[in-house]
């Protein structure tokens, strides 16, 4: 897959077949977008492309509004690029991009620019000063301009219309597996292995401190069970989201992600790692003494390994992106 990192970048002589939307998460109702574009441009021989937005549009419109985001931008682009599609363009979103209007993101962008004959977007796809262009618009417009325009419809599952904002919604409740069933897949969160206070080592569970990426949604505090994947390599384990209110002189106002793997005893300070989130165990709570928190852990462990044993390993590969 090529990237191109703007509009302006961009330079192929082939026309191409255009998804379009800012695909956080990459969901199931994405995928089924990518999936219908990459199909439908093989069959008109054009050049399968996914043009997103970065930052995300929400952070430009309604700067003082809080947002966050389900995945990084990497995640993103490694998504994306595991689906096979053609080349991936992300635009700069800013304060003057926001102002096209969208006649002219049709007849500047995807028209000049792209050579787009064919496009493909979600039911509820808005572009344009104001929002005023939809998919609608683009299938009249795209009718007298010479490119075709497919429309998807809403993706559910189990009733459940798949979007952005109800998986965030689900993981900032702490709904993981049921946000797992609308993206496709187990949140993750990846970061980088930092020091910590070294707790988990003198409870007798050392424990891997994971760097959050700002801007990141995170689930409700609490324990989860969890996979972790370092190096390509995947290690069962457990987490704990929170503000570690056993030990007050540690608590901060943001929150630690520490992961306990199991059967695990090498040094990855500085590593990269994803941790995918299963399901949770219970809330965050204050113990008595660090000895009542150990012995708590150690009941934890036992529930994680079953949930890991009747959901992780007869589902997951975690190597999806």
């Amino acid at each position: 897959m090529k990237i191109f990192w703007s509009l302006e970048s961009f330079e192929i002589d082939e026309n191409t077949a255009v998804g379009l939307g800012n695909f956080d998460g990459v969901h199931l109702g994405h995928r089924k977008l990518i999936t219908v574009l990459k199909e439908e441009s093989k069959k008109r021989n054009l050049i399968s492309t996914v043009l997103t937005f970065e930052p995300h549009p929400s952070k430009v419109l309604f700067p003082d509004k809080e947002f966050f985001l389900i995945s990084t931008l990497d995640k993103k682009v490694n998504i994306i690029k595991n689906l096979g599609v053609n080349i991936l363009v992300i635009a700069p979103f800013t304060q003057e991009f926001s102002k096209i209007k969208w006649i002219d993101f049709v007849n500047k962008m995807l028209i000049e620019k792209l050579k787009t004959k064919l496009v493909v977007v979600g039911y509820d796809f808005t572009f344009g000063y104001g929002g005023e262009g939809n998919a609608e618009r683009l299938s009249m417009i795209g009718k007298e301009k010479g490119f075709e325009t497919i429309i998807i419809p809403p993706v559910k599952r189990k009733g459940e219309i798949v979007s952005s904002s109800k998986i965030r919604a689900l993981i900032k409740e702490g709904l993981v597996e049921k946000a797992e069933m609308l993206l496709g897949y187990p949140f993750c969160i990846e970061g980088r292995v930092i020091e910590g206070k070294s707790i988990g080592r003198k409870l007798g569970f050392p424990t891997a401190n994971i760097e959050i990426p700002e801007g990141i949604i995170i689930p409700a505090y609490g324990v989860y069970s969890v996979i972790i994947k370092i190096k390509d390599k995947v290690y069962e384990g457990i987490a704990n989201l929170g503000l570690k209110p056993t030990f007050k002189n540690l608590n901060d106002s943001y929150p630690v992600l520490e992961v306990h793997i199991f059967d695990f005893k090498n040094t990855i300070y500085g590593e990269k790692v994803e941790v995918y989130f299963l399901k949770k165990i219970r809330d965050e709570k204050k113990f008595n003494s660090p000895n009542e928190l150990a012995e708590q852990i150690k009941n934890d462990i036992i529930i994680a390994r079953e949930i890991i044993k009747d959901t992780f390993q007869a589902k997951y590969s975690c190597n999806k992106g």
